[in-house]
């Protein structure tokens, strides 16, 4: 940040990068100590050490179809006394406010501004020593416009934290530890459900999923590392319904669940199999050359062979093995495979990757990338209508 003024009038165009704000348009308030932004269903989450909060912004007054999902670290919860000498219990968040192209952090408490003829108000405590507040002038900073909400910015700024489900009945399990992990290393939240505990509500504007007679909050991804059943495959369903990502379709996980089937698709879909006879022989001793790599997206995250030593594919071959993810609609699988001279034959395919053996094999947790592809495509969105 230079030296240099930033004057400010009594009000000025702002932006929060952080919360993906591009536009609003604040009052500055010296006689107020701290900022306030408008925001509604706001709703603490994440583990006791890591506390977040996410809130719903309306950036423009007035205009109540254009909502953003926000989320960010919680701070601190503390009472702030308004004009109207009301006292109020308020999230504090930190973030950062940018003018033209200087920035720096600021605190900012959460509350509803509804009827406000600014949803943003920058108190004294936000301005730094070089700012200088001219009450007589307004908007001294650059113009901005609310057709910024209007397009997806280039540059989404740091992640910002998601919450994020893990499906599973085994929570402190290698595997599933390894997965929060990942994402808490990337500061998010991944909150382990147990589907036995859940139960779906559908019909008219009702639709939502319940743990024990409470609604379930809004979750960004959905994780699945449960038991494939039809029970659990409809609640997987009913979280996509309601807005969240799934790597991993519910009809994704059933056709890969079944062995019979999974070779059916493969084979329906000119994909290159290995002959195999069902009911299947005992596979408690795969042979040598059999191998094994985990898909995330459009890449090859993990390959490896069982003892550990390390192989290097063809381009073919790794298109093969991303074209048999894609066939079954699956973001992050395991697929076994062996090598032929002619190329590659496909064994099987699984949904639910061996994070805990591929770290021990290779040293590398598969639940790193997948928290990467959860970033792109879960981040809280713009909603208009």
């Amino acid at each position: 940040m230079s030296d240099k003024i930033i004057k400010l009038g009594w009000e000025e165009w702002l932006s929060l990068p952080d919360l993906s704000l591009p536009a609003i348009k604040a009052k500055i308030d010296t006689g107020a100590r701290t900022s306030s932004l408008h925001a509604t269903q706001i709703e603490p989450f994440g583990p006791a050490k890591r506390p977040k909060v996410r809130f719903v912004v309306h950036p423009i007054p007035g205009n109540y179809d254009l909502a953003v999902t926000c989320s960010a670290p919680l701070r601190d919860r503390r009472e702030v006394t308004s004009s109207n000498g009301e006292a109020e219990l308020r999230y504090v968040v930190e973030t950062r406010v940018e003018f033209g192209d200087t920035a720096w952090p600021i605190e900012v408490t959460l509350t509803n501004r509804d009827g406000m003829a600014y949803h943003m108000l920058l108190g004294r405590m936000a301005l730094v020593e070089r700012c200088l507040v001219v009450p007589g002038e307004s908007q001294q900073q650059p113009t901005l416009s609310y057709d910024a909400y209007s397009f997806k910015p280039r540059s989404p700024g740091r992640p910002r934290p998601l919450r994020i489900a893990l499906l599973t009945t085994q929570p402190f399990s290698q595997a599933n530890s390894a997965i929060v992990e990942a994402g808490e290393a990337r500061g998010h939240s991944v909150e382990p459900l147990p589907p036995t505990d859940l139960s779906i509500v559908t019909g008219g504007s009702a639709a939502m999923l319940t743990r024990s007679g409470e609604a379930l909050p809004q979750y960004d991804a959905v994780i699945p590392r449960m038991a494939v059943t039809r029970y659990n495959t409809a609640l997987l369903r009913q979280f996509a319904a309601l807005g969240s990502y799934c790597p991993n379709t519910a009809d994704g996980l059933a056709a890969a669940h079944d062995p019979v089937r999974a070779q059916q698709v493969l084979m329906a879909h000119h994909i290159p199999i290995s002959e195999q006879t069902f009911p299947a022989a005992d596979k408690a001793n795969q042979p040598d050359d059999v191998l094994e790599c985990v898909v995330t997206g459009r890449k090859l995250t993990v390959i490896s062979r069982r003892g550990g030593k390390k192989v290097k594919l063809e381009r073919p071959d790794r298109h093969t093995l991303l074209r048999a993810a894609r066939t079954f609609k699956l973001s992050w699988a395991q697929i076994t495979f062996r090598e032929r001279d002619e190329g590659i034959e496909v064994l099987g395919i699984s949904s639910r990757p061996d994070v805990s053996t591929a770290l021990l094999k290779t040293g590398k947790n598969p639940a790193v990338p997948l928290i990467a592809l959860i970033e792109k495509h879960a981040r809280p969105k713009r909603r208009k209508g």
